[in-house]
């Protein structure tokens, strides 16, 4: 069980987890790939998980202690070298400067051509998109700080921290922000774009903890690609309609 759990934690699949997926039968045919899909493609349950946590905590106060700890949803920027010297990445694997989720800034971010200064952003691009060369562009979410001398900062915190926006992230204060801000929003609407290149010579400021970037990543998934039922509904219907004619 200790190994089972080492293996878990380190994402390693476990003789458990091997077995289940050589058992699982490959589609047949188109509909039978949609219906293995159903629950998989556009599924909600990640957010369904941390609204019902974020609301278990309580109130905005004690949502805003937990998600405010050291290292729960940020961390110092994690370095190459370390992680290489500690043993936690192969030296066989491409070495990285920046990950997905890390917290940067840069002069050389656009939006529908518009450029953008002054912003910190959280980048949305894979790490593994992140090799020198390896894509010519990157995409980005702007961060927004939020003041406490903002009249709407208590309502906009509480909303943040039941994790049901589909507009914006819950973050907390960052390494240069002023001393006003009690905390920073994630803005879901519009994606920013930048030269890889120049991402590459971003300043990073943080790096999302380990439940940070599953917070992250589930959110990304979930508003790209949610899907609501009459939605489901009606694509069901055409696609029986057409498959009869």
């Amino acid at each position: 069980m200790m190994a089972q759990n080492q293996n878990l934690r380190n994402n390693e699949p476990t003789n458990s987890t091997l077995s289940l997926t050589s058992e699982i039968k490959t589609p047949e045919d188109l509909a039978e790939l949609e219906a293995r899909l159903h629950n998989l493609s556009h599924d909600d349950q990640a957010i369904k998980i941390i609204q019902e946590f974020s609301k278990n905590l309580g109130k905005t106060a004690k949502r805003q202690q937990v998600f405010n700890k050291e290292a729960a949803l940020v961390l110092k920027p994690i370095e190459y070298q370390d992680v290489l010297q500690k043993g936690l990445i192969h030296p066989e694997e491409d070495p990285f400067c920046l990950l997905q989720g890390d917290i940067v800034s840069t002069d050389a971010a656009y939006i529908l051509g518009d450029r953008i200064t002054g912003n910190k952003f959280v980048i949305a691009t894979s790490t593994c998109d992140l090799v020198p060369q390896r894509r010519k562009y990157a995409a980005l979410l702007s961060v927004s700080p939020i003041s406490n001398k903002d009249s709407d900062a208590k309502q906009l915190l509480s909303e943040l921290l039941t994790f049901k926006s589909t507009k914006q992230m819950y973050l907390p204060p960052l390494p240069g922000d002023a001393p006003n801000v009690v905390g920073n929003a994630v803005l879901f609407d519009g994606i920013v774009s930048i030269k890889l290149e120049d991402l590459l010579l971003s300043t990073r400021h943080a790096s999302l903890s380990l439940v940070g970037w599953r917070i992250f990543g589930s959110l990304v998934r979930s508003i790209m690609v949610r899907a609501g039922e009459s939605e489901v509904k009606m694509r069901s219907n055409i696609q029986q309609q057409s498959s009869q004619e």
